[in-house]
């Protein structure tokens, strides 16, 4: 629930200057703006995680009005997606409203989110019994500030996936792809402080086709190594992740690529047209960017493996 205050980040000067509990607040992820304008004197804050991402913007890609609500209702219509947790989703006039419940309040939503159906604009609504209402508010508590990345992306903007970014010294962008389990935090450990290289997130990353190139983007959205960074680069090389008794590189055919790199995409699946949509991303990507299976001993010899590969 949306009741804890927000806590200093004395490592992070940037993000400590821009933090400070405001009306208008602005934060970038993959070089999309998301503006927060609340009403009245509401104090808008942002999790720990969104901090390093935090900008000052004239304009925003996404604006959204945050407001005070009486009690909030579920729409009369069948869910379009119910996530069998804390959200579920709903199309309404116009676009779709996103409702998040708890077991601890019942079925009453404690908070709503509505967007256009571009995803251009919206409105979230806070029942203000839930929250401290003179204190600072967090509107954007994860999972919302994923899920409307997640579609907003799936208008024609790019795709996020469970992978590593990781950027070597010569500023090349290799992404480790897996699921659970799979050694992402692991990855991440093992380059984490190697000179010149710069790891993105160690869990989610975002991937965008800009002026031919596909680059990938650092997410605040990190896994058990807990690194997460708003940088991005040009994606070079992507790696399937499975772990073995030693190193072997291997080659994937693009089609198998596009499909592995599907099966580790967030998409809307409630959505036929951002289905189709990153259906056609992956694919585009796997044309570009070499992909290969990567077998890997979780030790310093999986580092100078790739670094071998790619000399």
């Amino acid at each position: 629930m949306p009741l804890a205050q927000p806590q200093n980040s004395p490592s992070n000067e940037r993000a400590s200057a821009l933090r400070s509990t405001a009306p208008h607040l602005a934060y970038r992820i993959g070089e999309l703006t998301f503006g927060l304008f609340g009403e009245g004197a509401m104090h808008l804050a942002v999790e720990p995680t969104l901090r390093d991402f935090l900008v000052e913007a004239d304009s925003c890609d996404v604006r959204i009005a945050v407001e005070w609500a009486g009690q909030l209702e579920v729409p009369s219509v069948k869910p379009s997606f119910h996530s069998g947790g804390l959200w579920s989703v709903y199309g309404v006039p116009g676009g779709l409203q996103f409702c998040f419940t708890t077991p601890i309040l019942g079925p009453t939503p404690y908070k709503s989110a509505s967007f256009d159906s571009e995803f251009t604009r919206g409105r979230v609504a806070l029942d203000q019994r839930y929250f401290h209402v003179n204190g600072p508010v967090f509107p954007m508590e994860y999972p919302l500030d994923e899920l409307l990345m997640i579609h907003r992306l799936a208008r024609g903007e790019g795709v996020e996936v469970h992978a590593v970014g990781v950027v070597d010294d010569s500023g090349c962008g290799h992404l480790f792809l897996g699921h659970s389990g799979a050694g992402k935090s692991t990855t991440a450990r093992l380059w984490d402080g190697l000179p010149g290289a710069r790891i993105l997130s160690d869990d989610r990353i975002i991937l965008r086709l800009l002026n031919g190139q596909i680059w990938m983007y650092g997410t605040p959205w990190h896994g058990d190594a807990g690194v997460a960074s708003p940088g991005c680069a040009p994606l070079s090389r992507m790696y399937l992740l499975e772990h073995a008794g030693s190193n072997e590189l291997i080659p994937l055919p693009k089609p198998q690529a596009a499909a592995e790199l599907f099966a580790r995409s967030f998409v809307p699946y409630h959505s036929a047209a951002g289905l189709e949509f990153t259906l056609s991303f992956v694919d585009s990507v796997a044309q570009r960017v070499p992909c290969s299976v990567f077998r890997f001993v979780p030790d310093f010899s999986a580092v100078e493996a790739i670094c071998r590969a790619d000399a």
